[in-house]
This record gives structure tokens, sequence and C-alpha cells, in this order.
């Protein structure tokens, strides 16, 4: 062959090749747009294994030119929007279409617990201050009765609605009324002292409740008390705390004598 001819076959074959390099590049063209269809500008398309990169136009569109056939990742990313990666099949002499439909990035909050800070119960035992907090009933700090300046506690009491507080003791609710006949009610709302039952429901009068088998008063009751109502007994400058339940549906479950169906009283002493 000579060498003109071997020159011209070269030039041929190289012409071949890089017809053939030509024709094995593709285009990728695509959109942004937001969930309701709006076009999203200035979105980051990348194609990941080129490292090739560019911007959605004010229209929403992006360009690719010159892509190898062949797969590839393209990722969708911008500020505030969910990014986006999707696999890709660039055909040769062809446009591989890539549309992106970009959410917004929903912050996840750190869960907030909400606790009710217990009352200021100085003296009172932790459970009184934690269902005064909670629970549906009314009640009185040793500030509270500092501030009345009652005579006894009965006249405490009568600050409550709904409660009929007897000349010989016995405290009714509203419900214990009706329910007067019942033996949970016999003697009124029962009543307790530091968790003691000293009056009150179908124990008996309270001013014959004594604390132990020896007949002997309670020792917070004062021997010169005048009054019939045991409650009255106790000075009020040593209560620390009173809750008082008018029924069943206002009681803590887990409060002595709550399944009564007159309610509760519960005095608690410093």
């Amino acid at each position: 062959m000579t060498l003109i001819a071997r020159v011209f076959a070269l030039s041929l074959t190289a012409f071949a090749v890089a017809r053939g390099q030509t024709n094995a590049l593709g285009s990728i063209r695509g959109t942004a747009v937001d969930p309701t269809g709006t076009v999203i500008p200035a979105v980051q398309i990348t194609i990941i294994d080129l490292n090739r990169a560019t911007l959605t136009t004010r229209d929403g569109w992006f360009v690719f030119d010159s892509i190898p056939s062949g797969a590839h990742q393209v990722r969708a990313r911008r500020a505030g929007l969910e990014f986006l990666v999707v696999d890709l099949q660039v055909l040769a002499n062809d446009v591989t279409y890539a549309d992106f439909v970009m959410k917004p990035v929903v912050p996840e909050l750190t869960p907030v617990t909400v606790r009710v800070a217990a009352p200021n119960a100085p003296g009172a035992p932790a459970e009184f201050a934690n269902r005064m907090a909670n629970a549906q009933g009314t009640y009185f700090t040793a500030a509270d009765i500092q501030k009345a300046h009652p005579r006894g506690v009965s006249d405490m009491l009568r600050r409550v609605p709904g409660l009929l507080i007897l000349p010989n003791g016995e405290i009714y609710s509203g419900r214990g009324v009706v329910t007067i006949n019942s033996n949970a009610c016999a003697h009124g709302m029962p009543v307790y002292v530091d968790r003691v039952l000293v009056g009150g429901g179908s124990e008996g009068d309270p001013t014959s409740i004594t604390d132990d088998a020896l007949h002997r008063k309670a020792e917070w009751l004062s021997p010169t008390a005048a009054s019939r109502s045991v409650i009255d007994g106790i000075k009020p400058q040593d209560i620390a705390g009173i809750e008082v339940y008018k029924g069943p549906a206002t009681a803590p479950a887990d409060l002595a004598g709550s399944t009564s169906s007159c309610g509760e009283i519960l005095i608690w002493t410093k």
C-alpha cells in the first residue's frame, strides 16, 4: 500500500471513530415544580457521576447536552425543599426527560412535655400538692387558711359551694343529701385527718370518733374545743392543707373512700 493510501485509510478510521463517539452522546432536559405545578427557579440540578451541575431557569427548566449514553444519577436540590435523586438511562442521539416534583421540607420538632407545676404547699405531703395541680376537688393551703382567719375548720368548709354542715358536725355535699339514707352517707362525708378516718360516712357521729380502742381523743384535738364537730377541734393554724371532693366523679381513685357516693374530706396537719 502506498503512503498516500495508508494515510487516507487512517483518516477514514479516525473519522469513523469520531463519528461513533458523537453518536454515543445524548441530552437530559427537564423541569422542577412544586406539588401544585408551580415552577421552581434556581434549583441545582447535578449529574452526580459526571459532576456536572446547572440551575433551573426562571421558567423552571434545565438542559444538559453532550451527555454520554448510559446510566446516570441526577439530583435536584434547593434549600427548604426535599432533595430528589433519579436514575436515568440516556440514549445516544436522543433526549431524556427528568421532571422533579419537589415538596417543602417539614421540620421535625423535638417533643415538648408540659407538666403542671405543683403548687407551693409547705407542710403538706407531696400527694396533696400533686392532686391540687391535677385533680378536680376544692383545695385550701395553709396560706389560704391564714389569709381567711377562720374561727374553725368548718368556717373554711362553708366556702365550698354545695356543702351542708350540720350542728352535730356531719357534713354533706349536694350529692350526699340525696343519698342520705344510704349506709355510705349515713353520717355525711367521710373525714380523714392525716389518712386516718375520724368521722362521717358509715363510721358514726364525728363527735364520738376517737383514735384508738382506749377511746382517747386524737392528739390534734383541742381538749377545750366547744364545738361538737371533730374538725373544729383542730386548730386552723395547725393545718397544712384541706382537700374536698363532693362526689366520686371528682375524687382521685387512689384515695380511700373515693367510692363513697357522698364524697370525702381530707385534712393534713403540719
